[in-house]
């Protein structure tokens, strides 16, 4: 190293030092979700600082829209979680870029970027490149033991309050209109194997084969709707909470749209020369029952039925069906 060299360098130390600021590196690091993975929930973002002094703050950008600034030198903040940092993002469908920038003094002296993929349809398949996020492993837990319970026993998952372990993570997906039964009381061990590895809590089986241990009167009719057939289940149900009806995703007509697309500003059910004469999907009095509105499953039961139009109730033919409300 020539002395030319030397000398600058050793100009840069000693102005970090005069600063206040030590010579030591520092770092930022997006913890969840992982670089290169894909996620079916845009609920978490979890970053982490490293170095010493502890970051001041960060700035968070997805997808090139950047959140102000936040400050983690807060004596308060700092006493209960350092420079860790969770935020609940607004991650569009498909890929988003993160960067995050942590700031020492005014400057940025750390930055990190991750590529993820946010899979909110779950009947498709994601993209390759893209491996799926699995947070409960033994190395990831080790940043959250601090302030978390990472190591429940058996007696502990089964509080049926918001004692219950996984509350202190988790509660917030349960502040929802309509709760799942087993979920409302943390029965979280009867879908989620405790002891299965290298990934903690994976579930016990297939989805659709967890859901038919206690709706199994869904999968006893003749005819039975594609999704339901395929165990696909939470295509349409969120299983832990919604704020629509039967933990739904969306609204039931906006649910059966998303498939069924070809009925969108077309004729339903009557031959007609334009949408507006179009049998209605929704707006009058259900007929059948007016306590309900009138939608797809007023005619439709969306698990399955005895005829092939998975006609409500046990009616077989389309006239049948017309004659339930249009009598004569």
């Amino acid at each position: 190293m020539n002395n030319w060299l030397k000398s600058e360098l050793l100009l840069l130390v000693g102005l970090l030092l005069l600063s206040g600021v030590s010579a030591k590196a520092w770092a930022v690091e997006i913890l969840y979700p992982q670089d290169g993975t894909y996620v079916t929930k845009s609920n978490y973002l979890i970053v982490q600082g490293g170095g010493d002094p502890l970051l001041d703050g960060v700035m968070i950008e997805i997808d090139g829209v950047k959140s102000d600034f936040i400050d983690l030198s807060g004596e308060q903040y700092r006493s209960l979680y350092a420079d860790k940092l969770v935020v609940e993002p607004l991650f569009d469908p498909g890929e988003n870029t993160i960067v995050v920038e942590g700031y020492l003094q005014g400057e940025v002296v750390a930055s990190s970027t991750a590529s993820i993929y946010f899979l909110a349809d779950v009947t498709k398949a994601p993209p390759t490149n893209y491996r799926k996020e699995v947070f409960h492993q033994a190395a990831r837990e080790e940043v959250c033991a601090a302030c978390h319970n990472m190591q429940p026993s058996k007696v502990q998952l089964q509080d049926p309050t918001t004692n219950n372990p996984c509350a202190s993570c988790h509660a917030r997906m349960l502040t929802k209109a309509h709760v799942h039964g087993p979920a409302g009381v943390y029965e979280c061990s009867y879908c989620h194997d405790v002891e299965s590895q290298p990934t903690k809590y994976e579930l016990r089986l297939d989805a659709g084969a967890l859901c038919l241990e206690c709706h199994d009167e869904q999968n006893s009719m003749p005819l039975l709707h594609g999704p339901v057939e395929a165990g696909l289940c939470v295509a349409c149900h969120d299983p832990h909470a919604s704020d629509q009806p039967a933990q739904l995703i969306t609204e039931l007509n906006q649910s059966c749209l998303g498939c069924h697309e070809g009925l969108i500003g077309k004729p339903h059910v009557v031959s007609a020369t334009s949408a507006s004469n179009a049998h209605p999907l929704e707006g009058p009095e259900n007929p059948r029952d007016p306590q309900e509105k009138l939608n797809c499953s007023s005619c439709h039961d969306p698990h399955g039925g005895q005829f092939k139009k998975y006609f409500v109730g046990e009616v077989k033919s389309a006239m049948a069906l017309c004659a339930e409300c249009h009598k004569k």
